[in-house]
């Protein structure tokens, strides 16, 4: 139960890191391509940042920091949704 909590909270900040990336870097792609385009983005960037963090051994800082992005993972899906 713990594990697919901390998954889920993964996910989100992925979506966050992505959504915020693809914002700027392709602001002209439609809805659903730059959401795929931002989890894959987000995906590569937590798992790059939790094998450095595990490379140092400080893994429980990796995942605390992308935890915390979590919530506003939850904010950007929204803005996702009901931006044009």
């Amino acid at each position: 139960m713990i594990a697919v909590a901390t998954n889920a909270l993964l996910v989100l900040a992925a979506c966050s890191l992505g959504l915020r990336a693809t914002s700027v870097l392709i602001p002209g792609i439609n809805r659903w391509g730059r959401l795929v385009v931002s989890v894959v983005i987000g995906l590569a960037v937590v798992v790059a940042t939790l094998q450095a963090c595990a490379s140092y051994e400080l893994y429980d800082l990796g995942l605390g920091l992308l935890v915390s992005l979590s919530p506003v993972g939850v904010f950007d899906l929204v803005k996702w949704w009901f931006r044009r």
